[in-house]
């Protein structure tokens, strides 16, 4: 078995690793980065109007052989894993093949192909073969079991990758603190021992040495910023931490609040209803939910001919008058692209805004806007927010339950501190390209 990291052996996001054995060539992920050379937040929009092999030459997307719809190569890909719905770890799958089979969970192809819907991402899936936790299926020479993790995604998963007497396993990102952590002890009690290579994710290398906050932990503090804020409280997160979501709408009904969201998370989180029906959305049996309609995005909507979308939600309409009518009544889902719409509601005497977001965002030019606009209405501003990534002790747990002979870095910043972590003599570090051997 051999095995290239083609992105991600000292970065977070852009993660691409391809594995091959005989004949059989398979990838996992094939995703944006998240920082481009200067460190700065990578901008696909500054290389929109390259062609596939200049991106390929500008190092923007990996050089494979055989992967791409432009490459003539004899060498094909076998198969592509994607682990979750982050772009991150799928945001270039636009440029493969069409011949060659992507390996995913349904619930993700389903979140991926409502994102597309709403915002700007140009993504499609065009062969699709869906996968199951626990449920091994092949590619060629390759038998593989996926394993549903703990992640700030849902439908993460960790991938067992088996050719003859070689097994490697792929974490993917997981953790053990958010909602969905009994798929991460099943994991740990059903994965096999003493895999070859461990590839072990490390994002929360570089970072303090807190333990993070579980999900229960968030809601209860959510729960006491909502009855200690007298007026509108408007809180900011991804659409796609489902785990954030649920902990928040359980603070609203502890707080006596309307949990208003917008109309692209009203849908996803409809979807991802269908596969968890304990997972809240706008409906009879969630009635506390009401939906936001932000302009901008109504009006993407409506250009991009999907206006039906508008209407499967509207008998749980919340307008902009009403949130300025009764601000105290109300915990509401904000972005950076609703400032338009916040500026109509001008309803912010006694408000609070709770960012629930990795820090480093704030670094954008619209969110300083945000925080320009929070800071000019006097509204209070917390920070409530929880890694989406293992802790430390979550990663030790992972290694010592499965004894790998082998663990090497990835989608970390930080490659040098496993050795701190781990013993050393297992820790091997290779590079963007390096070949593995095993």
């Amino acid at each position: 078995m051999n095995i290239i990291i083609h992105r991600g052996s000292h970065e977070i996001g852009g993660s691409c690793v391809e594995i091959k054995s005989g004949d059989t060539r398979i990838i996992i992920d094939i995703g944006k980065p998240l920082v481009d050379n200067n460190g700065d937040n990578f901008e696909f929009s500054d290389y929109k109007n390259l062609t596939g092999p200049e991106l390929v030459k500008k190092e923007i997307i990996p050089d494979v052989d055989g992967l791409y719809y432009w490459d003539n190569s004899n060498n094909k890909i076998d198969g592509l894993l994607i682990s979750h719905s982050h772009q991150d770890h799928y945001g270039f799958i636009n440029f493969i093949d069409d011949r060659i089979p992507v390996f995913l969970g349904k619930p993700t192809k389903d979140i991926i192909d409502l994102t597309v819907q709403f915002t700007p991402v140009e993504v499609e899936i065009k062969n699709p073969q869906f996968i199951k936790s626990g449920e091994k299926f092949k590619i060629k020479d390759f038998k593989i079991t996926p394993y549903l993790m703990d992640h700030s995604a849902f439908d993460a998963y960790a991938y067992l990758i088996q050719v003859g007497n070689k097994t490697l396993l792929y974490s993917g990102d997981f953790r053990e603190h958010g909602r969905k952590s009994k798929a991460f002890y099943w994991f740990l009690n059903n994965v096999p021992k003493n895999i070859d290579v461990l590839l072990l994710e490390g994002t929360s290398f570089g970072r303090d040495n807190k333990e993070f906050l579980n999900e229960n932990e968030i809601e209860n503090e959510m729960v006491k910023i909502s009855k200690e804020t007298k007026g509108l409280l408007l809180f900011q997160q991804s659409s796609q931490n489902i785990d954030r979501i649920v902990s928040f709408y359980r603070a609203s009904l502890k707080s006596n609040r309307l949990f208003a969201v917008d109309i692209y998370t009203a849908h996803l989180l409809a979807v991802i209803n269908e596969y968890n029906d304990n997972i809240p959305y706008p409906s009879k049996s969630f009635s506390n939910i009401k939906v936001f309609y932000p302009f901008w995005l109504s009006q993407r909507i409506v250009n991009d001919k999907n206006k039906d979308l508008l209407y499967i939600f509207a008998k749980y309409k919340i307008t902009k008058e009403e949130i300025a009518k009764n601000p105290s009544e109300i915990m509401m889902l904000v972005r950076a692209s609703m400032l338009s719409d916040l500026k109509i509601i001008d309803s912010f005497k006694e408000a609070s805004y709770v960012y629930s977001l990795w820090k480093g965002y704030l670094k954008e030019e619209r969110m300083k806007k945000m925080l320009k606009f929070i800071k000019n209405n006097n509204i209070k501003k917390y920070h409530l927010h929880t890694s989406g990534h293992a802790s430390k002790n979550t990663l030790k747990k992972l290694v010592n339950r499965i004894q790998p002979n082998k663990v090497v870095p990835i989608h970390t910043f930080h490659p040098e501190k496993y050795k701190e972590l781990f013993d050393s003599k297992i820790v091997e570090t290779f590079s963007d390209g390096e070949l593995i051997e095993v």
